[in-house]
């Protein structure tokens, strides 16, 4: 399932939740959490919630992945700095900065 930018913003999971269970795909979907076509009714007009022991394999399949803030921000600071930092090794300070 695709999770591309919609032009009102960025993806939500409850967008692509009731995409996936509106679409022609909504059936592989079903299967992955074990619900019917009244589960999903039900669900989408918020008369029931997803069980605990459901809800990772409900968001992964719309293709989304559950991280925390800390790795997030670990990633903003590689991509700055750099994952493989040369000038750093080598005493020069952070690269991207003056290290050539």
């Amino acid at each position: 399932m695709s999770t591309h930018h919609h032009p009102s913003g960025p993806p939500r999971i409850e967008q692509a939740l009731r995409s996936a269970f509106t679409s022609q795909g909504r059936h592989e979907v079903m299967e992955t959490v074990g619900w019917d076509k009244s589960a999903v009714s039900r669900f989408l007009d918020g008369q029931q919630g997803v069980p605990i022991d459901k809800l990772d394999k409900l968001v992964g399949a719309v293709g989304f992945v559950l991280v925390t803030r800390e790795y997030l921000d670990a990633i903003v600071t590689l991509s700055r700095v750099g994952v493989n930092c040369e000038c750093a090794r080598a005493g020069q300070g952070e690269c991207g900065i003056s290290c050539k």
